[in-house]
């Protein structure tokens, strides 16, 4: 039998349960699974909902206003961190900050490298100790992590419930059709995980392809080539990548910050290293063709341009030729051609400016050109700009003496 006093303190919890919820209502947080969804709708609610279905959530306010950053910055590293448990159940480790108390503090890992070579699509490893390993955080939707065994990862937040250009870019590119093209330099996908609606990608970490120095002209060469030949599939498809910006490319290995400001290694951009572009947040992508419809498999698809990608395109040729002629024009006493070619690229307004094809196809006949000589020439200059040319004035330091 109940008592009186037992009844009461039922009633009473009743009623500060049903408080409790008309205060702050329970939203239930879908994960996979019924006891996941259960475990993410109690954590969400003791954390005050800090994410939502909405791909806004990772807006962030006006950096020239420090005030409203700084709040939107602390508000999406709580974010971060309260994902980071169910990122671990997924199999990734995510970074921690360094400093906790500070919000521009660098992240570094919290669980040991893995060992050995890898191999595609992860990147080579050549630093030495976890310090080495440390991330900058930049961009509000990018955090790292390792796998399970170690291996460094980044998990990009890509979409909420509405699906964004830049999962649609990824899904198309990483299709039957065009995955296994060699033309296709495009971030490796690893996996995609979901938290109500919240879509992530995870890709390898890879070094901004800039982030190191250039000692040869064929070092150049191949690095001008992974671009000329990006932007050329990315084009034959309806695609534009719409922000072709030098820290957009990336290539497949891990360096350390030299100790000395200014100074790039060495020795890390030999025939066999890949480059891919990341962020397609503003990709133009081409329309779905009327008569697929009906398919939802991009392999049974066709498509057409949009009605904005001829424009489009020739201001990615034209932003090409202004990005990568930094490096390019350094070994312009080797292959003066190559100004000319990259000139002819930058007005977008020209009607003899050439497509993305007709210039990667000229790259190529002027660089066929070059003699096994010519390729292993040392590199005279550092850089390049319309105020003239930076020569380096000490010997390369190769990654192998550090």
């Amino acid at each position: 039998m109940i008592t009186n006093a037992a009844a009461l303190s039922i009633a009473l919890g009743g009623g500060v349960i049903a408080a409790v919820y008309l205060l702050k209502p329970v939203r239930w947080v879908r994960v996979n699974g019924f006891w996941s969804s259960l475990y993410w709708t109690f954590r969400s609610w003791l954390w005050n909902y800090p994410i939502t279905q909405d791909y806004a959530v990772w807006d962030t306010g006006d950096p020239n206003d420090v005030e409203v950053f700084e709040r939107d910055r602390r508000r999406l590293l709580r974010m971060w961190r309260f994902l980071g448990p169910f990122f671990v159940s997924c199999g990734y480790h995510p970074y921690v900050p360094k400093d906790s108390a500070d919000i521009y503090s660098d992240l570094v890992p919290t669980t040991s490298k893995a060992t050995g070579n890898f191999s595609f699509p992860f990147a080579s490893c050549l630093y030495k100790t976890d310090a080495d390993a440390k991330f900058a955080y930049f961009s509000p939707i990018v955090w790292p992590a390792r796998d399970r065994i170690g291996r460094d990862v980044v998990i990009k937040a890509v979409s909420g419930s509405i699906p964004t250009k830049e999962l649609r870019a990824l899904r198309l590119l990483h299709s039957d059709d065009l995955r296994d093209d060699p033309r296709n330099h495009t971030i490796p996908v690893l996996d995609y995980i979901e938290f109500n609606g919240q879509i992530f990608a995870v890709m390898p970490r890879w070094n901004v392809a800039i982030w190191a120095d250039f000692v040869t002209v064929g070092e150049v060469v191949r690095y001008g080539h992974a671009f000329f030949e990006a932007i050329t599939f990315l084009h034959e498809h309806y695609i534009s990548h719409g922000d072709t910006i030098t820290q957009n490319l990336v290539m497949d290995v891990m360096v350390p910050e030299p100790k000395e400001v200014g100074i790039l290694y060495a020795g890390v951009r030999g025939p066999e290293r890949k480059y891919a572009f990341i962020d397609f947040e503003t990709a133009t992508l081409p329309v779905l063709s009327s008569d697929s419809s009906s398919s939802d498999k991009p392999s049974h698809q066709t498509y057409s341009p949009a009605p904005e990608f001829a424009v489009a395109s020739k201001h990615e040729v034209a932003r090409l030729a202004r990005n990568i002629e930094f490096h390019l024009r350094c070994i312009e006493d080797v292959v003066p051609e190559l100004g000319r070619l990259l000139e002819s690229m930058k007005d977008s307004d020209d009607p003899h400016q050439p497509t993305a094809a007709a210039a990667f196809s000229r790259y190529e006949e002027i660089c066929n050109l070059l003699s096994t000589d010519d390729m292993h020439r040392e590199v005279k200059a550092i850089w390049w700009d319309t105020h003239g040319i930076r020569y380096r004035v000490s010997p390369p330091l190769y990654i192998s003496d550090c």
